[in-house]
Protein backbone atom coordinates (compact mmCIF):
# COMPACT_ATOMS: atom_id res chain seq x y z
CA UNK A 1 0.00 0.00 0.00
CA UNK A 2 1.37 3.41 -1.03
CA UNK A 3 2.83 5.48 2.15
CA UNK A 4 0.33 8.49 3.22
CA UNK A 5 1.60 11.24 5.29
CA UNK A 6 0.28 10.99 8.85
CA UNK A 7 -1.57 14.82 7.92
CA UNK A 8 -3.64 13.03 5.66
CA UNK A 9 -4.04 9.94 6.89
CA UNK A 10 -4.97 11.19 10.22
CA UNK A 11 -7.40 13.76 8.52
CA UNK A 12 -10.76 14.19 10.34
CA UNK A 13 -13.33 13.37 8.04
CA UNK A 14 -16.41 14.32 10.87
CA UNK A 15 -17.21 16.93 13.36
CA UNK A 16 -16.80 13.89 15.65
CA UNK A 17 -13.19 13.24 14.90
CA UNK A 18 -12.06 17.01 14.82
CA UNK A 19 -9.75 18.21 18.03
CA UNK A 20 -10.08 21.53 19.17
CA UNK A 21 -12.35 23.68 17.66
CA UNK A 22 -15.57 22.86 19.41
CA UNK A 23 -17.54 26.45 19.35
CA UNK A 24 -16.59 26.13 15.92
CA UNK A 25 -17.99 22.86 15.59
CA UNK A 26 -21.21 23.13 17.02
CA UNK A 27 -21.56 26.32 15.58
CA UNK A 28 -21.80 25.01 12.36
CA UNK A 29 -23.62 21.71 13.40
CA UNK A 30 -26.73 23.80 14.85
CA UNK A 31 -26.75 25.57 11.53
CA UNK A 32 -27.17 22.56 9.80
CA UNK A 33 -29.99 20.95 12.17
CA UNK A 34 -31.95 24.29 12.85
CA UNK A 35 -31.47 25.22 9.01
CA UNK A 36 -29.87 28.79 9.10
CA UNK A 37 -27.03 27.88 6.90
CA UNK A 38 -25.22 31.36 5.49
CA UNK A 39 -24.43 32.11 2.60
CA UNK A 40 -20.50 32.70 2.73
CA UNK A 41 -18.35 31.84 5.99
CA UNK A 42 -14.77 32.66 6.65
CA UNK A 43 -12.15 30.83 8.59
CA UNK A 44 -9.27 32.02 9.87
CA UNK A 45 -6.48 31.08 12.09
CA UNK A 46 -2.98 30.05 12.08
CA UNK A 47 -1.64 26.93 9.84
CA UNK A 48 -2.70 23.38 10.34
CA UNK A 49 -5.16 24.21 12.95
CA UNK A 50 -8.41 22.70 10.82
CA UNK A 51 -9.79 25.06 8.63
CA UNK A 52 -9.70 23.12 5.39
CA UNK A 53 -10.86 20.16 7.19
CA UNK A 54 -13.77 21.93 8.79
CA UNK A 55 -15.05 23.56 5.11
CA UNK A 56 -15.03 19.92 3.93
CA UNK A 57 -16.24 18.30 6.71
CA UNK A 58 -18.82 21.25 6.45
CA UNK A 59 -19.55 20.62 2.71
CA UNK A 60 -20.25 16.74 3.09
CA UNK A 61 -22.70 17.52 5.96
CA UNK A 62 -24.78 19.83 3.78
CA UNK A 63 -24.80 17.73 0.65
CA UNK A 64 -25.00 14.36 2.97
CA UNK A 65 -27.70 11.69 1.73
CA UNK A 66 -27.64 10.29 5.36
CA UNK A 67 -27.05 12.60 7.27
CA UNK A 68 -27.15 12.10 11.39
CA UNK A 69 -28.16 15.10 13.05
CA UNK A 70 -25.67 17.62 12.17
CA UNK A 71 -22.70 14.54 10.89
CA UNK A 72 -22.11 13.64 7.53
CA UNK A 73 -22.58 9.41 7.29
CA UNK A 74 -18.82 9.78 5.51
CA UNK A 75 -20.22 6.44 3.06
CA UNK A 76 -23.02 7.88 0.47
CA UNK A 77 -22.20 8.82 -3.06
CA UNK A 78 -21.61 12.29 -2.49
CA UNK A 79 -19.66 12.17 0.85
CA UNK A 80 -17.19 9.61 -1.08
CA UNK A 81 -16.93 12.41 -3.89
CA UNK A 82 -16.35 14.91 -1.80
CA UNK A 83 -13.77 13.35 0.10
CA UNK A 84 -11.92 12.25 -3.11
CA UNK A 85 -12.27 16.13 -4.62
CA UNK A 86 -14.58 14.41 -7.16
CA UNK A 87 -17.63 16.49 -6.73
CA UNK A 88 -18.77 18.55 -9.41
CA UNK A 89 -20.54 20.85 -7.03
CA UNK A 90 -18.13 20.89 -4.66
CA UNK A 91 -14.86 22.65 -6.11
CA UNK A 92 -11.31 23.70 -4.12
CA UNK A 93 -9.95 27.30 -5.25
CA UNK A 94 -6.51 27.98 -4.33
CA UNK A 95 -6.61 31.79 -4.01
CA UNK A 96 -3.02 31.91 -4.27
CA UNK A 97 -2.80 30.72 -8.33
CA UNK A 98 -6.48 31.89 -9.17
CA UNK A 99 -6.26 35.76 -8.00
CA UNK A 100 -7.06 37.76 -10.91
CA UNK A 101 -9.97 38.89 -11.74
CA UNK A 102 -10.77 36.96 -14.97
CA UNK A 103 -10.47 33.54 -12.18
CA UNK A 104 -13.43 35.01 -10.42
CA UNK A 105 -15.61 36.38 -13.52
CA UNK A 106 -15.28 32.68 -14.29
CA UNK A 107 -16.83 31.44 -11.18
CA UNK A 108 -19.46 33.91 -11.14
CA UNK A 109 -20.59 32.51 -14.39
CA UNK A 110 -20.27 29.07 -13.21
CA UNK A 111 -22.57 30.05 -9.67
CA UNK A 112 -25.21 31.10 -11.97
CA UNK A 113 -26.02 26.76 -12.73
CA UNK A 114 -27.88 24.51 -10.59
CA UNK A 115 -26.04 22.03 -8.40
CA UNK A 116 -26.01 18.81 -10.56
CA UNK A 117 -26.59 16.14 -8.02
CA UNK A 118 -26.15 17.56 -4.59
CA UNK A 119 -28.09 19.52 -2.36
CA UNK A 120 -25.61 22.89 -2.34
CA UNK A 121 -22.71 24.41 -5.05
CA UNK A 122 -19.89 24.92 -2.42
CA UNK A 123 -17.01 26.86 -3.09
CA UNK A 124 -14.01 26.66 -0.79
CA UNK A 125 -11.71 29.51 -1.35
CA UNK A 126 -8.07 28.45 0.39
CA UNK A 127 -5.50 31.52 1.04
CA UNK A 128 -8.33 33.99 0.13
CA UNK A 129 -6.36 36.83 1.01
CA UNK A 130 -4.00 35.97 -2.14
CA UNK A 131 -7.00 37.41 -4.18
CA UNK A 132 -6.27 40.83 -5.59
CA UNK A 133 -7.76 44.29 -4.81
CA UNK A 134 -9.98 43.86 -8.37
CA UNK A 135 -10.56 40.22 -7.90
CA UNK A 136 -12.18 40.88 -4.28
CA UNK A 137 -14.35 43.61 -5.89
CA UNK A 138 -15.68 41.59 -8.76
CA UNK A 139 -16.88 39.30 -5.90
CA UNK A 140 -18.94 41.90 -3.81
CA UNK A 141 -21.87 41.65 -5.72
CA UNK A 142 -22.45 38.27 -5.75
CA UNK A 143 -21.35 37.74 -2.13
CA UNK A 144 -24.05 40.26 -1.06
CA UNK A 145 -26.67 38.50 -3.59
CA UNK A 146 -25.80 34.95 -4.13
CA UNK A 147 -27.94 32.79 -6.02
CA UNK A 148 -29.94 30.40 -3.81
CA UNK A 149 -27.96 26.80 -2.50
CA UNK A 150 -24.69 28.44 -2.98
CA UNK A 151 -22.61 28.50 -0.27
CA UNK A 152 -19.12 29.79 0.15
CA UNK A 153 -16.08 28.97 2.64
CA UNK A 154 -13.51 31.05 2.78
CA UNK A 155 -10.37 30.23 4.37
CA UNK A 156 -6.92 32.31 5.64
CA UNK A 157 -3.94 32.66 7.52
CA UNK A 158 -4.00 36.46 7.53
CA UNK A 159 -7.51 38.15 8.04
CA UNK A 160 -5.72 41.25 8.23
CA UNK A 161 -5.54 41.49 4.48
CA UNK A 162 -9.03 40.86 3.84
CA UNK A 163 -11.12 43.61 2.82
CA UNK A 164 -13.33 44.91 5.52
CA UNK A 165 -16.59 44.99 2.71
CA UNK A 166 -15.76 41.18 2.85
CA UNK A 167 -15.93 40.42 5.89
CA UNK A 168 -18.95 42.19 6.52
CA UNK A 169 -20.79 39.43 3.99
CA UNK A 170 -19.46 36.69 5.97
CA UNK A 171 -19.86 35.01 9.47
CA UNK A 172 -16.23 35.10 10.30
CA UNK A 173 -14.72 31.82 12.97
CA UNK A 174 -11.01 32.46 14.37
CA UNK A 175 -9.75 28.58 15.14
CA UNK A 176 -7.20 28.86 17.76
CA UNK A 177 -4.09 27.06 18.05
CA UNK A 178 -4.16 23.38 19.76
CA UNK A 179 -2.84 23.29 23.39
CA UNK A 180 -0.29 21.04 23.87
CA UNK A 181 -2.07 18.49 25.64
CA UNK A 182 -4.26 17.83 22.74
CA UNK A 183 -1.37 17.11 20.49
CA UNK A 184 0.51 14.91 22.41
CA UNK A 185 -2.51 12.78 23.11
CA UNK A 186 -3.23 12.70 19.14
CA UNK A 187 0.68 12.13 18.36
CA UNK A 188 0.47 9.14 21.12
CA UNK A 189 -2.74 7.83 19.25
CA UNK A 190 -0.83 7.92 15.98
CA UNK A 191 2.27 5.36 17.54
CA UNK A 192 0.40 3.67 19.20
CA UNK A 193 -2.28 2.50 16.05
CA UNK A 194 1.36 2.36 13.87
CA UNK A 195 3.21 -0.01 16.68
CA UNK A 196 5.63 2.82 17.15
CA UNK A 197 7.52 3.15 20.35
CA UNK A 198 8.21 6.24 21.34
CA UNK A 199 8.93 8.25 25.62
CA UNK A 200 6.19 10.79 27.00
CA UNK A 201 9.71 13.04 26.86
CA UNK A 202 9.94 12.62 22.90
CA UNK A 203 6.84 13.09 22.21
CA UNK A 204 6.01 16.45 24.17
CA UNK A 205 9.17 17.82 22.50
CA UNK A 206 7.66 17.38 19.18
CA UNK A 207 3.90 18.40 20.08
CA UNK A 208 6.48 21.38 21.50
CA UNK A 209 7.95 22.48 18.25
CA UNK A 210 4.68 21.71 16.23
CA UNK A 211 3.76 25.83 17.93
CA UNK A 212 0.11 24.73 18.31
CA UNK A 213 -0.40 23.30 14.56
CA UNK A 214 -1.19 19.63 13.98
CA UNK A 215 -0.31 19.76 10.83
CA UNK A 216 3.33 20.52 11.60
CA UNK A 217 3.34 18.19 14.74
CA UNK A 218 2.07 15.38 12.74
CA UNK A 219 5.27 15.81 10.14
CA UNK A 220 7.74 16.49 12.52
CA UNK A 221 6.45 13.11 14.00
CA UNK A 222 6.65 11.60 10.54
CA UNK A 223 10.44 13.27 9.70
CA UNK A 224 11.50 11.55 13.85
CA UNK A 225 10.03 7.58 12.67
CA UNK A 226 11.56 8.16 9.64
CA UNK A 227 14.98 8.86 11.33
CA UNK A 228 14.72 5.97 13.81
CA UNK A 229 12.43 3.71 12.61
CA UNK A 230 10.27 1.75 14.65
CA UNK A 231 10.97 2.51 18.00
CA UNK A 232 12.35 6.37 18.69
CA UNK A 233 15.15 6.39 21.13
CA UNK A 234 15.56 9.52 23.86
CA UNK A 235 17.25 12.44 22.51
CA UNK A 236 16.53 11.14 19.29
CA UNK A 237 14.19 13.84 18.91
CA UNK A 238 16.82 16.89 19.53
CA UNK A 239 19.04 15.33 17.21
CA UNK A 240 16.53 15.07 14.26
CA UNK A 241 15.23 18.80 14.34
CA UNK A 242 18.01 20.87 15.96
CA UNK A 243 17.07 21.41 19.18
CA UNK A 244 18.09 20.72 23.05
CA UNK A 245 16.12 19.14 25.69
CA UNK A 246 15.38 20.05 28.97
CA UNK A 247 18.09 18.65 30.63
CA UNK A 248 20.49 20.79 28.97
CA UNK A 249 18.37 24.37 29.40
CA UNK A 250 17.99 22.90 33.33
CA UNK A 251 21.81 22.79 33.63
CA UNK A 252 22.09 26.41 31.70
CA UNK A 253 19.90 27.48 34.12
CA UNK A 254 22.40 26.03 37.02
CA UNK A 255 25.37 27.09 35.82
CA UNK A 256 23.24 30.76 35.06
CA UNK A 257 22.48 30.69 39.18
CA UNK A 258 25.63 29.60 39.84
CA UNK A 259 27.43 32.97 38.22
CA UNK A 260 29.45 30.60 36.16
CA UNK A 261 29.99 32.40 32.31
CA UNK A 262 32.59 30.03 31.43
CA UNK A 263 30.36 27.06 31.74
CA UNK A 264 27.56 29.10 29.75
CA UNK A 265 30.23 29.81 26.94
CA UNK A 266 31.80 26.21 27.06
CA UNK A 267 27.59 24.96 26.41
CA UNK A 268 26.60 27.26 23.68
CA UNK A 269 30.44 26.19 21.81
CA UNK A 270 28.94 21.62 22.93
CA UNK A 271 25.72 22.96 21.70
CA UNK A 272 26.88 24.87 18.24
CA UNK A 273 29.44 22.13 17.64
CA UNK A 274 26.95 19.19 17.60
CA UNK A 275 25.09 21.32 14.93
CA UNK A 276 22.03 22.30 16.89
CA UNK A 277 20.29 25.99 16.13
CA UNK A 278 21.56 28.44 18.69
CA UNK A 279 18.40 30.28 17.79
CA UNK A 280 16.07 28.12 19.06
CA UNK A 281 17.75 27.58 22.20
CA UNK A 282 17.68 30.98 22.84
CA UNK A 283 13.68 30.54 22.21
CA UNK A 284 13.24 28.00 24.37
CA UNK A 285 15.73 29.84 27.38
CA UNK A 286 12.63 32.48 26.90
CA UNK A 287 9.51 30.14 27.18
CA UNK A 288 12.00 28.12 29.95
CA UNK A 289 12.76 31.23 32.01
CA UNK A 290 8.54 31.84 31.56
CA UNK A 291 7.78 28.94 33.05
CA UNK A 292 9.82 29.56 36.35
CA UNK A 293 8.15 32.87 36.94
CA UNK A 294 4.57 31.12 36.60
CA UNK A 295 5.61 28.42 39.15
CA UNK A 296 7.48 31.23 41.32
CA UNK A 297 4.07 33.36 41.36
CA UNK A 298 0.97 30.90 40.35
CA UNK A 299 -1.08 29.07 42.80
CA UNK A 300 -1.71 25.69 40.94
CA UNK A 301 1.42 26.09 38.00
CA UNK A 302 0.82 22.63 37.18
CA UNK A 303 -2.70 23.72 35.70
CA UNK A 304 -0.58 26.80 33.47
CA UNK A 305 2.33 24.54 32.52
CA UNK A 306 2.59 21.46 30.28
CA UNK A 307 5.26 19.65 32.43
CA UNK A 308 5.56 16.55 34.12
CA UNK A 309 5.87 16.32 37.87
CA UNK A 310 9.60 16.07 37.74
CA UNK A 311 10.06 19.20 35.63
CA UNK A 312 8.35 21.24 38.17
CA UNK A 313 10.19 20.17 41.37
CA UNK A 314 13.15 20.87 39.47
CA UNK A 315 11.45 24.79 38.28
CA UNK A 316 10.24 25.47 41.77
CA UNK A 317 14.09 24.81 42.97
CA UNK A 318 15.23 27.10 40.21
CA UNK A 319 12.81 29.45 40.49
CA UNK A 320 13.77 30.24 44.25
CA UNK A 321 17.45 30.78 43.46
CA UNK A 322 17.35 33.90 42.23
CA UNK A 323 14.82 37.69 43.05
CA UNK A 324 11.73 37.73 40.40
CA UNK A 325 13.02 41.02 39.25
CA UNK A 326 16.27 39.33 37.95
CA UNK A 327 14.18 36.46 35.76
CA UNK A 328 12.07 39.67 34.57
CA UNK A 329 15.29 41.00 33.46
CA UNK A 330 17.07 37.87 32.08
CA UNK A 331 13.62 36.98 30.23
CA UNK A 332 13.99 40.92 28.59
CA UNK A 333 17.12 40.15 27.57
CA UNK A 334 16.81 36.47 25.98
CA UNK A 335 13.73 37.80 24.23
CA UNK A 336 15.26 40.92 22.45
CA UNK A 337 18.60 38.63 21.65
CA UNK A 338 16.35 35.97 20.18
CA UNK A 339 14.88 39.02 17.72
CA UNK A 340 18.46 39.91 17.27
CA UNK A 341 19.74 36.80 16.18
CA UNK A 342 17.66 36.24 13.82
CA UNK A 343 18.72 39.46 11.64
CA UNK A 344 22.18 39.00 12.16
CA UNK A 345 24.60 36.97 10.06
CA UNK A 346 26.61 36.82 13.39
CA UNK A 347 24.24 35.16 15.30
CA UNK A 348 26.46 33.05 17.40
CA UNK A 349 28.65 36.51 18.66
CA UNK A 350 25.25 38.14 19.81
CA UNK A 351 23.87 35.25 21.40
CA UNK A 352 27.26 34.46 23.33
CA UNK A 353 27.30 38.46 24.40
CA UNK A 354 23.94 38.10 25.66
CA UNK A 355 24.83 35.50 28.09
CA UNK A 356 27.78 37.68 29.88
CA UNK A 357 25.05 40.21 30.02
CA UNK A 358 22.81 37.82 31.55
CA UNK A 359 26.10 36.98 34.29
CA UNK A 360 26.00 40.39 35.35
CA UNK A 361 22.13 40.85 36.20
CA UNK A 362 21.41 41.61 39.54
CA UNK A 363 18.29 42.46 41.71
CA UNK A 364 17.40 46.02 41.58
CA UNK A 365 17.75 48.17 44.59
CA UNK A 366 15.02 49.40 46.94
CA UNK A 367 15.34 53.15 47.13
CA UNK A 368 13.80 53.90 50.47
CA UNK A 369 16.20 50.83 52.07
CA UNK A 370 18.93 52.58 49.96
CA UNK A 371 17.90 55.77 51.70
CA UNK A 372 18.24 54.53 55.45
CA UNK A 373 21.39 53.32 54.40
CA UNK A 374 23.22 56.13 53.68
CA UNK A 375 21.38 58.14 56.75
CA UNK A 376 22.40 55.05 58.95
CA UNK A 377 25.91 55.57 57.36
CA UNK A 378 25.99 59.45 58.10
CA UNK A 379 24.81 58.87 61.44
CA UNK A 380 27.58 56.21 62.43
CA UNK A 381 30.29 58.77 61.20
CA UNK A 382 28.58 61.67 63.92
CA UNK A 383 27.77 58.87 66.42
CA UNK A 384 29.03 56.19 68.68
CA UNK A 385 27.14 53.07 67.78
CA UNK A 386 24.80 51.59 69.83
CA UNK A 387 25.75 48.90 71.86
CA UNK A 388 24.56 45.55 71.32
CA UNK A 389 22.09 44.10 73.90
CA UNK A 390 23.32 40.86 75.31
CA UNK A 391 21.21 37.72 76.18
CA UNK A 392 22.16 38.60 80.03
CA UNK A 393 20.00 41.86 79.65
CA UNK A 394 17.25 41.13 77.11
CA UNK A 395 14.49 38.48 77.37
CA UNK A 396 13.12 36.80 74.13
CA UNK A 397 9.53 37.02 75.95
CA UNK A 398 9.54 40.74 75.88
CA UNK A 399 12.47 42.37 73.56
CA UNK A 400 11.35 45.52 75.35
CA UNK A 401 12.04 45.21 78.80
CA UNK A 402 15.38 44.69 80.33
CA UNK A 403 16.14 41.69 82.33
CA UNK A 404 18.63 40.91 84.84
CA UNK A 405 18.16 37.08 84.28
CA UNK A 406 21.36 35.13 82.79
CA UNK A 407 21.68 32.42 80.79
CA UNK A 408 23.43 29.51 80.83
CA UNK A 409 26.95 30.23 79.92
CA UNK A 410 26.52 26.12 77.79
CA UNK A 411 23.53 27.03 75.98
CA UNK A 412 24.29 30.50 75.12
CA UNK A 413 25.41 31.50 71.83
CA UNK A 414 28.08 34.40 71.23
CA UNK A 415 26.66 37.43 69.61
CA UNK A 416 30.38 38.25 68.07
CA UNK A 417 29.09 35.57 65.61
CA UNK A 418 26.84 37.88 64.26
CA UNK A 419 29.45 39.20 61.50
CA UNK A 420 30.03 35.45 60.67
CA UNK A 421 26.43 34.73 60.51
CA UNK A 422 26.35 38.00 57.72
CA UNK A 423 28.70 36.66 55.79
CA UNK A 424 27.08 32.88 55.28
CA UNK A 425 23.73 34.31 54.34
CA UNK A 426 24.74 37.00 52.00
CA UNK A 427 27.12 34.32 50.44
CA UNK A 428 24.17 32.35 49.42
CA UNK A 429 21.84 35.08 48.46
CA UNK A 430 23.86 38.12 47.41
CA UNK A 431 20.88 40.27 47.42
CA UNK A 432 20.29 39.67 51.29
CA UNK A 433 23.47 41.42 51.94
CA UNK A 434 21.62 44.96 51.68
CA UNK A 435 18.87 43.52 53.95
CA UNK A 436 21.21 42.85 56.50
CA UNK A 437 22.91 46.55 56.47
CA UNK A 438 19.70 47.83 58.47
CA UNK A 439 19.49 44.83 60.67
CA UNK A 440 20.62 45.57 64.72
CA UNK A 441 21.24 42.37 66.35
CA UNK A 442 19.23 42.65 69.73
CA UNK A 443 19.64 39.10 70.95
CA UNK A 444 21.14 36.09 70.24
CA UNK A 445 20.57 32.69 72.00
CA UNK A 446 20.43 28.86 72.05
CA UNK A 447 17.00 29.23 70.80
CA UNK A 448 15.69 33.00 69.57
CA UNK A 449 17.80 35.38 66.76
CA UNK A 450 16.21 38.91 67.91
CA UNK A 451 17.14 41.55 65.02
CA UNK A 452 15.95 45.45 64.97
CA UNK A 453 15.20 46.83 61.70
CA UNK A 454 15.45 50.17 60.75
CA UNK A 455 12.20 50.66 58.32
CA UNK A 456 8.85 48.67 58.03
CA UNK A 457 9.25 48.53 54.23
CA UNK A 458 12.69 46.18 54.75
CA UNK A 459 11.32 44.23 57.61
CA UNK A 460 8.26 43.52 55.38
CA UNK A 461 10.66 42.40 52.57
CA UNK A 462 12.10 40.17 55.50
CA UNK A 463 9.47 38.35 56.71
CA UNK A 464 9.28 36.64 53.52
CA UNK A 465 9.02 33.14 54.72
CA UNK A 466 11.99 32.33 52.28
CA UNK A 467 14.04 35.42 53.91
CA UNK A 468 13.61 33.97 56.97
CA UNK A 469 14.26 30.51 56.28
CA UNK A 470 18.48 31.83 55.15
CA UNK A 471 18.77 33.86 58.34
CA UNK A 472 17.51 30.56 60.30
CA UNK A 473 19.87 28.22 57.72
CA UNK A 474 22.74 30.94 58.03
CA UNK A 475 22.68 30.80 61.90
CA UNK A 476 22.33 26.59 61.47
CA UNK A 477 25.50 26.57 59.85
CA UNK A 478 27.69 29.41 62.08
CA UNK A 479 26.09 28.40 65.42
CA UNK A 480 24.88 24.91 64.78
CA UNK A 481 21.48 26.09 66.50
CA UNK A 482 17.76 25.76 65.28
CA UNK A 483 16.75 29.02 65.92
CA UNK A 484 13.36 31.30 65.39
CA UNK A 485 13.88 34.50 63.99
CA UNK A 486 12.43 37.48 65.42
CA UNK A 487 11.96 41.02 64.18
CA UNK A 488 11.21 44.56 65.21
CA UNK A 489 11.22 47.93 64.61
CA UNK A 490 13.07 50.88 66.68
CA UNK A 491 10.97 52.52 69.35
CA UNK A 492 10.64 55.86 70.22
CA UNK A 493 13.09 55.50 73.07
CA UNK A 494 15.48 54.22 70.41
CA UNK A 495 15.87 57.46 69.37
CA UNK A 496 18.51 59.87 70.41
CA UNK A 497 17.22 63.52 71.44
CA UNK A 498 19.39 66.21 69.46
CA UNK A 499 20.63 68.61 71.87
CA UNK A 500 20.38 71.20 68.76
CA UNK A 501 16.82 70.95 67.88
CA UNK A 502 16.00 74.48 69.41
CA UNK A 503 19.02 75.78 67.36
CA UNK A 504 18.19 73.46 63.93
CA UNK A 505 14.49 74.80 64.42
CA UNK A 506 15.99 78.45 64.35
CA UNK A 507 18.17 78.15 61.36
CA UNK A 508 15.41 76.35 59.69
CA UNK A 509 12.92 79.14 60.77
CA UNK A 510 15.14 81.82 59.33
CA UNK A 511 15.51 80.07 55.85
CA UNK A 512 11.64 79.94 55.41
CA UNK A 513 11.46 83.01 56.36
CA UNK A 514 14.03 84.08 53.48
CA UNK A 515 12.08 81.70 50.96
CA UNK A 516 9.02 83.21 51.57
CA UNK A 517 10.42 86.80 51.11
CA UNK A 518 12.13 85.62 48.28
CA UNK A 519 8.86 84.31 46.68
CA UNK A 520 6.89 87.52 47.73
CA UNK A 521 9.19 89.15 45.89
CA UNK A 522 9.43 87.45 42.85
CA UNK A 523 5.72 87.38 42.64
CA UNK A 524 6.14 90.99 42.95
CA UNK A 525 8.33 91.21 40.33
CA UNK A 526 5.85 89.38 37.48
CA UNK A 527 2.94 91.70 38.52
CA UNK A 528 4.90 94.48 37.68
CA UNK A 529 6.25 93.12 34.14
CA UNK A 530 3.04 91.28 33.26
CA UNK A 531 0.05 92.58 35.26
CA UNK A 532 -2.83 90.56 36.94
CA UNK A 533 -3.97 90.28 40.26
CA UNK A 534 -3.01 87.74 43.47
CA UNK A 535 -5.69 85.39 43.55
CA UNK A 536 -5.67 83.00 47.37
Amino acid sequence: MEFQVSARKWRPQKFAQMIGQEPIVRTLGNAIELDRVSHAYLFSGTRGVGKTTTARIFAKALNCQNLQGSEPCDECAHCLEIRQGNSLDVQEIDGASNNGVAEVRDLIENIQYSASSCKFRVYIIDEVHMLSKNAFNALLKTLEEPPPKVVFIFATTEQNKIPETILSRCQCFEFKPLTHKQIVQQLDQICKHDGIEMDRRSLEEIAKNGSGSMRDAQSLLDQVIAFCGSKVTPGAVESVLGIVGQGALENFIDRLIANDSAGLIDQVQEIANTGKDLTLFCRDLVEYIRNLMMVRVAKNPEKILDASTSDLKVLGRQSREMDPDQWHQMFTVLARTETEMKRSSLSRAVFEMALLRLADVRPFKNIDALISVINESEASESEPPLPVATPEKKSFANPETITAKVPDESQAVSPSKWSEIKREISDKKSYFAHYLTVCDLVELNDSVIHLRVSDPYTKELIEKEENISAIRAGVQTVCKRDVKVQLSLPSASDEKPSTDNKAEKKTLTGYNKKDKIAESEIIQEALEIFGGVVTR
